[in-house]
């Protein structure tokens, strides 16, 4: 099982925000800020838990990029070959 602490996954969701925040806008920003749910009082924001469970909780990845490609706004090819890049571990 995979597991990864909510701790972390704010920290992944964070340079996500940083580097999508050109194609998300203020309103996908808001929406990423809005779906993510604090830290259940029973789980240590450090400890490592399910990913099923994080992915509830904090949304990344995925969650991102659907907000870009339902934009109003023209989804940057740069971006995107960049992140295929980083995602295929050509870029470190």
């Amino acid at each position: 099982m995979i597991k990864m602490s909510y701790q972390e996954a704010i920290k992944i969701q964070t340079a996500q925000i940083a580097y999508y925040r050109q194609s998300l806008g203020r309103k996908g920003i808001l929406k990423i800020r809005h779906n993510t749910k604090p830290c259940p009082i029973d789980i240590h924001p450090e400890e490592p838990i399910s990913i099923i469970t994080i992915n509830r909780l904090v949304p990344r990845g995925g969650s991102f990029e659907s907000l870009i490609r339902h934009s109003p706004m023209e989804y940057d090819n740069l971006n995107c070959s960049w992140h295929d890049a980083i995602r295929r571990g050509l870029i470190p």
